[in-house]
């Protein structure tokens, strides 16, 4: 049998990772990086987020060596802060070291709460990450994620105004609040952060989100959303930072869990789209700031086993693809019509 025909029947499925620094996860769970043994000697330093290291230049590394074993395409979506810094510029390029990458948006600082920000604030965290994006890589984004799949409607309007093809925000799982109670208790926000927070992951309106590709409008105009994928039915999380955090207590199980998913994406005809993230390339003995984050329970050495072979299953079962190039299907998209503004739902066929 031809080895391209065996492929070309596969599902079609998409990949991507949130490329998001260290500064961005401690900011957003509101602690600082851990003191030196000089700076505990020395009551005038104040430790602070802004000042911690970047780990971006070891996880691309890791990103490339781990997806290239597979051939597997991916899309990054940057945060422009990024940009700024010459060494991690050079991180981010060399993710092109992969058969095939696609960079997206991920907005200017991260700030997980868009849902809290003023209509021009909005537009200046996505378009000056554009014009970064643009100028550092020579590329023209098409498509966005908010931090902390945050994406009011004023988002959407930026993204549409500026002829971008897709949205990536939408996380319609069941766990949402769950998720959040877990992580503002793991975090130490206070005040007006820790009430930012508290819409994090989207919620039950998410969870009504269809699971597959759909098309989203705000009044005549319109853009695809590529929801996070989240296991059919039960709408439970599947990507890895999840199956990692499973496989810190038991390998067998997380296995199992994904084995399932990926069945029940094929039955229920769900083209999947999975998410990585950089502590998904690290192990507890490489960052200790990173400690609280879930899946870091796990060592280096085995948590890179099983990213391999969860990695290898997900390319078996599936033909990866960027994310844009998942939803070129020129029938698809000629057949979609909106039925109505911003929360029109109408999917994908599979």
């Amino acid at each position: 049998m031809n080895p391209s025909t065996t492929h070309s029947r596969k599902p079609i499925a998409s990949l991507s990772i949130d490329f998001d620094n260290k500064w961005a996860y401690l900011r957003a769970a509101g602690r600082t990086p851990a003191r030196s043994s000089a700076d505990e000697r020395n009551a005038d330093v104040q430790p602070c987020w802004e000042s911690c290291d970047s780990y971006l230049g070891v996880v691309s590394e890791r990103v490339v060596d781990v997806l290239g074993e597979f051939n597997l395409p991916l899309t990054a979506f940057i945060v422009g802060r990024d940009l700024q810094n010459d060494s991690d510029v050079e991180a981010i390029r060399y993710l092109g070291s992969l058969r095939e990458i696609e960079y997206a948006n991920h907005s200017l600082n991260h700030l997980p709460w868009m849902h809290t920000l003023t209509n021009e604030e909005i537009e200046s965290e996505i378009m000056t990450t554009d014009r970064s994006l643009r100028r550092s890589l020579g590329i023209r984004p098409q498509g966005f994620r908010g931090p902390g799949f945050s994406c009011p409607a004023e988002v959407l309007s930026v993204l549409i105004a500026n002829n971008y093809c897709y949205d990536a925000s939408v996380f319609p799982t069941s766990i949402a609040p769950i998720a959040r109670a877990v992580f503002l208790a793991r975090t130490k926000l206070k005040g007006e952060q820790k009430e930012k927070a508290k819409k994090l992951y989207g919620g039950f309106a998410s969870m009504r989100q269809p699971n597959r590709p759909f098309r989203r409008s705000i009044e005549s105009d319109g853009l695809w959303e590529i929801p996070v994928t989240v296991l059919p039915l039960l709408r439970t999380p599947i990507h890895f930072s999840y199956l990692t955090f499973l496989a810190g207590f038991s390998t067998i199980a997380a296995k199992a869990y994904f084995r399932s998913a990926l069945r029940l994406c094929r039955i229920t005809g769900t083209a999947p789209s999975l998410l990585l993230h950089p502590p998904d390339f690290l192990g507890h003995e490489d960052d200790q700031d990173m400690a609280y984050f879930p899946g870091m329970k796990l060592a280096r050495q085995p948590k890179l086993e099983f990213v391999r072979w969860a990695l290898k299953l997900y390319s078996d079962t599936f033909d990866v693809r960027t994310m844009i190039r998942q939803i070129e299907r020129p029938t698809a998209m000629s057949e979609l019509v909106d039925a109505s503004p911003v929360h029109s739902t109408e999917s994908m066929p599979s």
